[in-house]
């Protein structure tokens, strides 16, 4: 981990030339370089050195909580690698300088939504609810992963040039995964004061919804100016768990009641009463300048209404409310496989989940699963094995929308075999199945499947009940912590 000071002219793994210094937070430092191979400007984004990580950090702690932000760190990387969407910067390349681990990712060119406020607050309807709505659209293509961002505030959104808003610092984003590690220092409360959902200012679970809080924060803000809280009426925590903020008309009594009431919805305290991204995109788009519009008076720069005044429709701009999610390529060609490579493949994927630390051996088996399985058949013992392996590195990493159909096509292929293994493995391949659609809201469903399954594990033979049995312990404690009731013990 490196000491010193990263200097302007530097070269970064051999081809970005660092030129100056676009940001710096508590966790990380931001820097503008040039990529002398394909002369385009990035980004890159550096783990800030250990003695400012470290500082106020208790010294029996530090090692650990070095390790942790490391790993932070690392994920985002992973996260971002995952997700393509014009409100979300797209991830080059990565690498660690001098022992310090660096991103490389789009360079943003624009204005930071806080300072774009304190030049034009309050923002009048049209130009705030262009910046809700983009924001909502990145959001909701982050939560298909699903990941939680946990920290949207206006520091954290950049409006470019273009007038795209942009979704920036995915460092303490959570993917949505039972068995994801959580990686939270001791005695901390993740998010920012003034934005954090109260579940999150409780310590409690954190799940897409505590994001749609946050954005009801930064709503109020874009069209009052003010936050829905402010610190001199009293302690910012505990204003957001108990108290309820003032109508928006208030402050702003030009903004439309419907939208006052979806503001009102997405503050409500308890997760389940606010509505999805989904739901916000539905209410705000009414609101949205219309195709061919006249530009905002006064006049904006940059214009965040222009990506929606010159399109003909809102599904014809990326940033509007559609996302795409970046899917692994899947080779058509046969006879390209080889076997020893992805027997070692699937070594080191067990190692790296070993470690639980899946890393690119899991990422290749996951590109190869459907090509194996075409070429070599759902039956060969080493198909079987990529299969696993690849479901269950994508399970640890929070990709819970790509692991259920592995896991769903496993538990089908052994459906109809008499062999007690197999049965045993068929069965916790389904209650993996419910794990993962867990995130997604389905947590009746996973409930039905743990109540069937622990009935049909009674009659395997004891050594094969007791692997089912396991899954099944797993799988009631994350219901039980998502608020759910079983009668599994």
């Amino acid at each position: 981990m490196r000491t010193r000071e990263i200097q302007r002219d530097v070269l970064v793994g051999g081809r970005y030339r660092l030129e100056s210094r676009a940001g710096k937070g508590g966790m990380a430092e931001v820097w503008r370089a040039m990529d002398i191979q394909n002369d385009d400007v990035v980004a890159i984004k550096f783990l800030s050195p250990a003695d400012e990580l470290m500082s106020g950090i208790d010294t029996h702690y530090r090692s650990e909580e070095l390790a942790i932000m490391r790993k932070r760190f690392r994920r985002e990387g992973n996260l971002l690698g995952q997700i393509d969407h014009p409100g979300i910067p797209r991830l080059y390349d990565e690498g660690t300088h001098e022992g310090t681990p660096y991103l490389v990712m789009q360079f943003i060119d624009g204005t930071p939504l806080n300072d774009f406020l304190a030049r034009y607050r309050p923002l009048t309807v049209g130009p705030a609810i262009a910046i809700a709505m983009q924001i909502a659209s990145a959001l909701e293509c982050a939560h298909e992963r699903p990941v939680v961002h946990r920290d949207l505030k206006p520091q954290n959104v950049i409006v470019s040039a273009r007038g795209i808003a942009v979704l920036l610092d995915f460092g303490i984003a959570r993917p949505l995964g039972a068995t994801v590690t959580r990686y939270t220092q001791h005695g901390s409360s993740l998010g920012s004061p003034g934005y954090q959902a109260p579940e999150q200012i409780r310590g409690d679970m954190v799940v897409p919804k505590t994001d749609s809080y946050a954005l009801g924060c930064v709503c109020y803000e874009l069209l009052t100016g003010r936050t829905p809280f402010l610190e001199e009426h009293g302690g910012l925590q505990g204003q957001h768990l108990d108290k309820l903020p003032f109508p928006l008309e208030v402050f702003a009594p030009q903004v439309p009641p419907e939208l006052d009431e979806l503001v009102q919805k997405m503050l409500t305290k308890i997760p389940d009463g606010r509505p999805d991204m989904a739901e916000i995109q539905r209410g705000l788009r009414p609101h949205l300048p219309a195709p061919g519009s006249p530009a905002p008076v006064p006049r904006l720069e940059p214009d965040p209404t222009l990506p929606y005044r010159i399109s003909q429709s809102d599904t014809e701009n990326p940033p509007l409310g559609g996302s795409t999610v970046t899917q692994p390529r899947r080779p058509e060609s046969s006879g390209w496989l080889k076997v020893r490579l992805v027997e070692q493949d699937c070594e080191d994927a067990e190692r790296e989940l070993a470690a639980f630390e899946p890393g690119p051996a899991v990422a290749r088996l996951a590109e190869i699963a459907i090509a194996a399985r075409r070429e070599w058949g759902p039956a060969r013992p080493l198909v079987r094995r990529v299969w696993r392996l690849a479901a269950e590195g994508l399970r640890v990493l929070g990709d819970c929308g790509r692991a259920a159909p592995l896991y769903q096509q496993m538990a089908e292929d052994l459906a109809h075999s008499r062999d007690p293994r197999d049965q045993a493995a068929a069965l916790i391949w389904r209650l993996r199945v419910a794990e993962c659609r867990l995130p997604f809201g389905n947590g009746d469903l996973a409930v039905e499947t743990l109540r069937e399954t622990v009935t049909a594990a009674e009659a395997l033979p004891e050594r094969d009940a007791e692997m089912v049995r396991a899954i099944c312990r797993e799988l009631d404690t994350n219901l039980t912590e998502s608020g759910y009731t079983t009668d599994h013990g």
